[in-house]
């Protein structure tokens, strides 16, 4: 009998052996769902081979088989396992929950057996009388004669009782009814339309002109009797024949008849009678461009920084070989058409390409770039689209339909084969950091996948990563620089506003005069403004003037958030609401009001001093649905707003030539996180929002509000010096010992009971320092994560840094394999290695 290697959706490190399913005579492709026992329930699996146990004779424990094979076909390539193993094993996450991280249609646990009434078993059971259906015994026989089926989730209830098992197996051995296997996505299902073609004996229609179509229709074979066409039936046809001019025998879409001809429903159903037309269902993809018209446009005139960059990425390409660049372009120095003309160097070849991005706002800025340039070969992955256009979209791949694949970190696992090139967008930016579940980071996946497929890797930025250009410094990656703008555009002035120095005619505003006076005056040259704020909200914290009490969500350690639009306080982590019609819990006071300051109060502010203006506000509240995010950034290009308001999501990637002044209101909030980063992202943050200034014909200006004008990252951001950030960061984490000097895990420890939570933690500290205190591992910790409780989870953690990886990696491999005897009951063990969120 065939073993098979499974990899179990389920907290296990190993993966385990099963057998050949005892239903089914062909062998198991690899990349298969399956539905395996483990212990006294059924789990999805994944295969992942055949295993080396193949004498059943000499083994020593039995093999259970598969319980039941699916799909049809396999879910994912056989080459995608590779990364898969490198990925589970470097993050120490279970393989069989990071394969069903990396799929889009992963199976739930709903997957089962279906048990649907056969006629026989209608009938049999209509004629059966109700005390001869046993219901005390199988009080599941009347819901299935009233529903005529089972569900999968309730077989799989049924089947775990060897009775109940029986009875099910006894009424399909008699026919009653049937066990079907069913795969559940998330119930998503491909998506069908109707269509027809002109059927073989009448193919020559094609060949006339729309008012050559006679009244009367005759087979071309001569067999058969002629077909006499009533009006109707003769203008549908005619406007049939007009659709197909795409192409002979092209399908027409009932829809887009409909669109032309609305009456031609009963013509198109006589027709089919007639045998004229064949109708059939044809599978269609889902349009996740909304149905916007994105016209072709053709390559920009390359600069010269932009052809050597070219000249240095597309060689690798031919080559197939795998080469790390990084390229450290400014803002505006045309790294999009770089990327634009690596992806065609690679579709030349025959290949295929990757291209990441770290959210939504990017990929829904540059899709249309792409889908310009590429058409039908683009598939763009992100969390804006429905399920149903993401199923359709890794369809669309994994059919080889498209060649280019466009999206978030999630992207990386897309079944594309053959890569000629991978690309990084704002390769710097945290957001490529899974937070939850297999804690991978997407660009360093993405590395080790062009690793694998031997094709280069472009990790792009303005601000690169303190690590990736250490990287370049060490020679591990080749840096590429871009160092002018298209066009030779100067980049914008920047001006730092002290707030602490500086007196303001408004003090109840968040606007400084010079901010002021500057929108006033970019607003009278008929030019747009762009205002950052790093919170959404109205206001960032409720406090009680009289007793100074803030208000902070009852299931997390955080502030509430005010937010007018539903005049609610919600918390930004569980999603806990209050109506904003209280009173202080620590005093009954009324007197609670909002501090602080977010998006919508900045809208609001905006909307007082330039009452003449257009605003618009761009955050995670206003975007929750694409199309009205894609629906704000078109009237910005089309100059139908006037100062546009928003978080980090306008921050970065987007290009509109008309914005000529940029203001950051607040650019302290970063700097007060506990993270060694905090720095490096400050000043990537002002850089990013720094370059959507002066992009088009005129010159930019930025302003810049802080109460800390004289550090290091302000400074620096002010000047466009990114090597000095850099050689910074290097001499102060090189005292400390803080990567790239060193390497980390941060070791979560979560639970309800805040003290088995400490003693958790204290407990896997003194474990390793008893282990390993000799031999170069440095605890911070354990102690309470700065957000010490988040959805009514106490949180702690311990973190581990070290010059050397292996070690590490051994600890974490051992924490991970060995949980049960760790013995930490309730309390969670989550392993972050590479962390990026230190909260």
């Amino acid at each position: 009998m065939q073993h098979y290697e499974v990899a179990v959706d389920a907290p296990m490190a190993q993966t385990l052996t099963y057998g050949h399913p005892r239903d089914q005579q062909d062998p198991v492709p690899v990349g298969s769902c399956v539905v395996v026992p483990l212990g006294r329930r059924r789990v999805t699996g994944y295969v992942l081979g055949t295993s080396p146990l193949t004498d059943p004779a000499t083994d020593t424990f039995v093999v259970k088989p598969i319980n039941r094979v699916f799909a049809p076909a396999p879910l994912f390539p056989e080459w995608l396992i590779p990364l898969y193993r490198w990925l589970a094993a470097y993050y120490h996450h279970p393989l069989g929950q990071v394969i069903k991280t990396a799929l889009p249609v992963a199976p739930t646990a709903r997957s089962g057996l279906r048990a649907s009434l056969t006629a026989m078993g209608i009938a049999q059971l209509a004629e059966t009388r109700p005390e001869e259906l046993s219901p005390g015994r199988h009080p599941w026989l009347e819901s299935l004669r009233n529903d005529r089926q089972l569900t999968a989730a309730k077989v799989a209830q049924l089947w775990r009782d060897p009775s109940e098992k029986r009875k099910l197996q006894q009424l399909a051995e008699q026919g009653w009814l049937e066990l079907v296997p069913e795969l559940v996505t998330s119930q998503l299902k491909e998506k069908k339309e109707t269509a027809y073609t002109l059927a073989a004996a009448f193919d020559s229609l094609h060949e006339l002109e729309p008012a050559e179509i006679p009244q009367e229709l005759s087979p071309a074979d001569g067999g058969g009797e002629g077909v006499r066409l009533k009006p109707s039936e003769q203008k549908t046809l005619l406007y049939f024949l007009e659709l197909c001019r795409q192409g002979p025998k092209a399908p027409v879409a009932r829809r887009s008849l409909l669109e032309v001809y609305r009456n031609c429903g009963k013509a198109l159903v006589a027709l089919c009678e007639q045998g004229v037309l064949v109708k059939e269902r044809l599978r269609i993809y889902r349009d996740p461009f909304g149905g916007r018209e994105i016209a072709a446009e053709p390559p920009l005139q390359l600069t010269p920084e932009q052809q050597e960059v070219l000249s240095a990425v597309i060689p690798a390409i031919d080559q197939g070989s795998f080469s790390p660049f990084l390229l450290h372009g400014v803002t505006g120095c045309g790294k999009t058409e770089v990327y634009l003309r690596a992806v065609a160097a690679a579709l030349e070849q025959g290949k295929s390409a990757l291209v990441l991005v770290p959210e939504i706002a990017l990929a829904a800025q540059l899709e249309a770039q792409f889908y310009a340039r590429f058409g039908e070969q683009l598939a763009i992955f992100h969390s804006g689209l429905s399920q149903g256009e993401r199923f359709d979209q890794w369809l669309k791949v994994w059919n080889r339909r498209s060649r280019v694949v466009l999206g978030a970190r999630s992207a990386v696992f897309a079944p594309l084969d053959d890569l000629g090139v991978i690309i990084v967008d704002e390769e710097h930016e945290p957001a490529y950091k899974q937070e939850e579940g297999a804690r991978y980071h997407g660009r360093d996946v993405a590395v080790m996948r062009a690793k694998m497929a031997s094709c280069p890797v472009v990790l792009g930025s303005a601000t690169p990563a303190v690590t990736s250009f250490n990287n370049a410094c060490q020679g591990k990656y080749r840096l590429l620089t871009m160092a002018r703008r298209v066009e030779n555009q100067p980049l914008p002035e920047v001006q730092v506003v002290d707030l602490a120095r500086e007196k303001r005619s408004r003090p109840d505003l968040f606007f400084s005069d010079q901010l002021i006076s500057a929108i006033h005056q970019t607003l009278d040259n008929n030019q747009q403004v762009l205002l950052y704020v790093n919170r959404r909200g109205f206001s960032s914290a409720m406090l009680c003037r009289d007793c100074g009490h803030v208000l902070q969500c009852s299931h997390c350690q955080v502030s509430l958030t005010h937010h007018r639009s539903s005049d609610k306080l919600l918390c930004h982590y569980c999603g806990f609401t209050l109506h904003t019609n209280i009173v202080c819990p620590g005093c009954n006071s009324t007197k609670v009001s909002g501090i602080g300051l977010g998006t919508e109060k900045i809208e609001e502010e905006a909307r007082q001093l330039f009452a003449s203006a257009r605003v618009a506000r761009l955050d995670s509240d206003t975007a929750v649905k694409r199309k009205n995010y894609l629906a704000t950034l078109q009237a910005v290009r089309n100059r139908q707003v006037d100062i546009l308001v928003g978080t980090q999501m306008i921050a970065k990637g987007l290009h509109f030539p008309a914005i000529t002044l940029v203001g950051v209101v607040s650019a302290d909030a970063g700097l007060a996180i506990p993270d060694y980063k905090a720095a490096e992202r400050t000043f990537s943050l002002l850089s990013q929002v720094t370059g959507r200034a002066g992009r088009g014909e005129y010159s930019g200006k930025v302003i810049v509000q802080t109460y800390q004008p004289q550090h290091y990252a302000i400074r620096f951001a002010r000047d466009h010096d990114y090597q000095a950030l850099y050689d910074q960061e290097i001499t102060t984490r090189s005292l400390l010992g803080f990567p790239p000097f060193s390497r980390l895990v941060n070791l979560r420890f979560s639970g309800v009971e805040e003290k088995k939570v400490e003693l958790a933690a204290q407990k896997i500290a003194r474990l390793i320092r008893d282990e390993h205190g000799q031999t170069g591992i440095e605890l911070l910790g354990p102690a309470p994560a700065p957000l010490s409780r988040i959805k009514d989870r106490f949180r702690w953690q311990l973190l581990m840094k070290s010059t050397n990886g292996r070690q590490l990696h051994d600890i974490c491999g051992r924490l991970a394999a060995g949980q049960r005897q760790l013995r930490l009951g309730a309390v969670r063990l989550g392993i972050d290695v590479d962390p990026e969120n230190m909260m």
